[in-house]
């Protein structure tokens, strides 16, 4: 028996592809092509990405261009630039898709907290009322509403909240 069926024609291509070596978000900071990895905003230090495997529509994270592990190896500005990304973002999502509240977590250290990569990041997850349904109970399966690009697409319109 099995909980619950999620299509997912866009996931084979990732399955099926040859994995590039080296961090992905390293790849995607120095990447010049920001829309094609849905980049809202990057700045000299860090730059702030619609997750393309969100928990919840608008689920963004802020990445520090620099390949660091954790919050020790960050400096106090560096710190304070990634929280004011942190709270703009909360901003931007606020104004765009009307959350009633948010999830923000801290992932470092890598797999042995729960991340797949290995580069510190924090999570941005808009929380909706409407956002744990029938489905998410008693199929076992997140639906999310909208496409990840006609979010960005919307997200991009009011961007300049990010400073």
């Amino acid at each position: 028996m099995f909980s619950s069926w999620l299509y997912a024609p866009d996931r084979l291509k990732w399955v099926k592809s040859e994995k590039p070596k080296g961090c992905v978000f390293c790849r995607i900071g120095k990447d010049r092509k920001l829309a094609e990895h849905f980049v809202l905003k990057k700045t000299e230090g860090f730059f702030v990405v619609m997750n393309i495997y969100p928990y919840n529509t608008g689920h963004l994270q802020v990445i520090p261009l620099r390949h660091v592990m954790g919050l020790e190896d960050l400096s106090d500005e560096e710190t304070k630039e990634m929280f004011v990304l942190v709270k703009r973002s909360m901003k931007l999502l606020r104004k765009v898709l009307e959350p009633i509240g948010f999830n923000v977590g801290v992932n470092e250290g890598g797999s042995i907290s729960g991340a797949s990569i290995e580069h510190l990041h924090v999570h941005v997850v808009p929380r909706f009322r409407t956002d744990f349904g029938f489905i998410d109970v008693i199929g076992g399966t997140k639906v999310l509403p909208e496409e990840v690009g006609k979010t960005y697409r919307r997200l991009m319109k009011e961007v300049k909240i990010l400073g």
